[in-house]
C-alpha cells in the first residue's frame, strides 16, 4: 500500500477516535451528526464513515482516475460496517468483548477499508458501478444521521 494511503488510514483512525468524544464535549445537532450520541454499535459506525469520507476526498484529489478511486472508497465505506458489526457481535458471542478488543477491531476495520480501496482503485469494474455505490453510500450516510435522532428499537441501535 502506498505511504499516502497508510498515512491517510492512520489519520482517519485517529480522527475517528477523537470524534468518539465530540458529542460529550459539544452536545449539539452538528456534533450528533458526526459522532456517537450513545454507546450503540450503530452510532459507532460514524467513526468509520466520516473520517473515511474525508480521507477519500483528500486522496481522490490526486488520483489519476478519480471515478475509480471514489468508487473504491464507496465500496470500502459499505463493506467496513459489515465487517465491524459482524466481528463485534462474534466477539460478544465469544465473550471477548473489552475496550481494547473494540479499539483493536476499529483500527483493523479502518485499515482493511483503506487496503480494499487501495487494491480496487484501478479496477475497471469498480468504476462502472460507481453511481450505484454512490447511491448506497448516500442512503447509508443518511441512515446514520436519521437514526441518531429516530432509532428503531433493534439491538444494533441500543447502547451496550
Amino acid at each position: 500500500m502506498k505511504k499516502r494511503f497508510v498515512y491517510a488510514a492512520v489519520l482517519a483512525a485517529l480522527l475517528g477516535s477523537a470524534l468518539h468524544f465530540l458529542y460529550d464535549l459539544v452536545p449539539a445537532i452538528p456534533s450528533a451528526i458526526l459522532s456517537p450520541i450513545n454507546e450503540s454499535p450503530w452510532e459507532h459506525l460514524k467513526l468509520l464513515f466520516w473520517p473515511t469520507l474525508l480521507a477519500a476526498f483528500v486522496l481522490t484529489r490526486r488520483a489519476e482516475n478519480k471515478e475509480r478511486m471514489w468508487s473504491a472508497f464507496f465500496l470500502a465505506l459499505l463493506v467496513m460496517p459489515c465487517v465491524l458489526l459482524a466481528a463485534y457481535y462474534l466477539m460478544v458471542a465469544l465473550g471477548a468483548d473489552s475496550l481494547w478488543a473494540d479499539i483493536t477491531l476499529y483500527f483493523l476495520t479502518m485499515f482493511f477499508g483503506f487496503f480494499l480501496a487501495y487494491r480496487l482503485r484501478d479496477s475497471e469494474k469498480i468504476g462502472r458501478i460507481g453511481g450505484f455505490l454512490l447511491m448506497l453510500v448516500i442512503l447509508y450516510g443518511s441512515s446514520l444521521v436519521l437514526f441518531s435522532f429516530a432509532a428503531p428499537d433493534l439491538p444494533v441501535f441500543r447502547a451496550q
